[in-house]
């Protein structure tokens, strides 16, 4: 967990992304993530700005033993190459439809609780 001028907290975890637009499209793992937006890493650089359809696997719990996805929509708000490994890309969260900003909230939530419990 993290904070800089943001203001939600950041939580380091590795949760699948899908990022769908019709100009670009890939699939990576979070490198952080918030209420309010996330980063991942990605081996194509993705224009500033660009409007994206994402998708979030959130890994089990005791209420999806399965499992669960997450569906919103997103914008990018940076793009930095970080050498051989390719693009750390920025997203802002735009829109998240019916209980999406709950069950992300929730999770969000259990993690904080986690991270508090182990310091």
């Amino acid at each position: 967990m993290s904070r800089d001028k943001r203001q939600q907290e950041r939580y380091a975890v590795r949760w699948k992304i899908r990022f769908s637009s019709p100009e670009v499209s890939c699939e990576s793992r979070t490198a952080d993530i918030s209420q309010n937006g996330a980063s991942f890493h990605s081996d194509i650089a993705i224009p500033h700005s660009l409007r994206a359809t994402i998708t979030l696997s959130l890994p089990p719990s005791d209420q999806h033993p399965k499992g669960r996805d997450l569906s919103m929509h997103a914008r990018v708000v940076y793009c930095i190459l970080q050498g051989k490994s390719g693009f750390r890309i920025g997203l802002e969260f735009t829109e998240m439809e019916g209980k999406t900003a709950e069950v992300l909230s929730k999770r969000l939530a259990r993690l904080d609780a986690m991270s508090n419990a182990i310091i």
